[in-house]
């Protein structure tokens, strides 16, 4: 059987919000006869409070369908301040204590994994999986989900001259340069990591479990005419997303029959109720199980896609949420320029603004509201095929299954010809 740990401090169960790639991914693997640990951080990204270990707890371990899921203890924190940094580093410590351990264990007992998969955003954990990959020489693997420290450049918080991103840099340099394959989630981001020494690279970008998303659907999906014109965000309230500027197109917005609802958590979710007193157009929910997302979906006519103007993002970006909004029939609304606005605007998904423009929203969103309920209704269904074509899950877990199985082989004939 062959056994593969998998790594990524911020995955998640169907039970908790947030995404769920490495469970759906190892879900897949399992149900191939592969044997899967996953090593995540209990302090849930979007709560941020520990779901499931208890006060005295260092770790706790669930068998979950078959995949061997360990939660590990990280330091809390509520803000991105320097308690994040902390929290970031405490995982990187209990995982590469952890894996240490386990690697003595299967060397003792010859049962080595046959691959380390570490899935960032955060390069320090996946430094760490490097560093236990050359001491065991187990085949490394790395998946890209955010271009670090590149983001935290073009966020505008930090500078290539700063000592922290200068260790990043390195940190990020040696990760692509001995990884057996570097896993993009953007196919933008393909010509960045080979410019930094990647060898081997495959796009296998996010995508939604149709499973959780059947054809009925469709037939529940009547979008509204004269009624409220109901339109959803769901995801993280930070810096990254720039929702005040959804604020303020509420405002713009305040005398039309649109009606906006926000769910999900962050740092700026506070600070964006305040903003947003007054207004009677606009909710804010708690976050809910990424299970509960699509049946949630059903009740609103668009999904925002939303993020700050930021370079990165116009080549470096694959949102979870967008690609739930196309499994679920629903028209796009979105500001990102590059990539993602080009394949809404493409294929007729939705109807797309600049970023950090209120105005610009407004007018999108008043302009995909006169739409025509039947049109709006195809801009779902082309949503939807295109997912079936290109996004599911399951075409991308038959790729990575190809992808490590490949490693595995190549490795196999390292051996043979030593």
């Amino acid at each position: 059987m062959k056994n593969i740990w998998l790594i990524n401090q911020f995955a998640n169960t169907p039970d908790l919000p947030g995404h769920t790639r490495q469970y759906e991914i190892a879900s897949y693997l399992v149900s191939r006869n592969w044997n899967i640990n996953v090593f995540a951080s209990d302090f849930n990204l979007s709560l941020r409070y520990f779901c499931k270990l208890k006060k005295i707890q260092l770790s706790k371990y669930e068998n979950l369908n078959g995949i061997h899921w360990n939660w590990l203890r990280v330091t809390p924190y509520k803000t991105n301040n320097w308690k994040r940094k902390l929290n970031i580093l405490s995982f990187s410590i209990h995982l590469f204590f952890r894996l240490f351990t386990l690697g003595l264990i299967s060397v003792f007992k010859n049962n080595k994994p046959n691959i380390i998969l570490a899935s960032s955003p955060q390069l320090p954990a996946t430094f760490c999986c490097l560093i236990i990959s050359k001491i065991f020489k187990i085949p490394f693997i790395v998946e890209i989900r955010d271009l670090w420290p590149q983001v935290l450049i073009d966020m505008g918080g930090m500078e290539e001259k700063q000592i922290l991103i200068k260790i990043l840099r390195w940190m990020e340099k040696m990760i692509y340069k001995h990884a057996e394959y570097v896993i993009l989630l953007s196919k933008g981001s393909i010509d960045y990591v080979k410019k930094r020494g990647a060898k081997n690279t495959i796009w296998l970008p996010n995508g939604p479990n149709l499973e959780n998303f059947p054809e009925q659907f469709f037939e529940k999906n009547e979008p509204s005419n004269l009624q409220t014109f109901k339109v959803l965000y769901s995801g993280a309230h930070g810096k990254a997303n720039g929702l005040q500027y959804l604020i303020h197109c509420a405002k713009i917005l305040a005398k039309e029959n649109i009606y906006f609802t926000l769910i999900g958590d962050g740092p700026s979710k506070n600070n964006l109720k305040e903003l947003a007193k007054g207004l009677n157009n606009i909710e804010f929910l708690d976050p809910i199980p990424k299970s509960e997302i699509p049946n949630f979906l059903l009740s609103f006519d668009a999904v925002l896609v939303l993020l700050k103007k930021v370079p990165l993002f116009e080549y470096g970006i694959s949102p979870n949420k967008l690609y739930d909004a196309y499994a679920s029939y629903k028209p796009i609304i979105a500001n990102i320029p590059g990539q993602i606005n080009s394949e809404i605007e493409a294929n007729h998904l939705g109807i797309t603004a600049k970023p950090e423009d209120p105005l610009s929203l407004a007018i999108a969103i008043m302009k995909l509201k006169d739409t025509h309920p039947n049109e709006r209704k195809n801009m779902g269904y082309r949503a939807r095929e295109l997912v079936e074509n290109f996004y599911s899950r399951e075409r991308i877990s038959k790729k990575y299954l190809s992808v490590l199985e490949s490693v595995i082989s190549n490795n196999n004939i390292k051996k043979v010809n030593k």
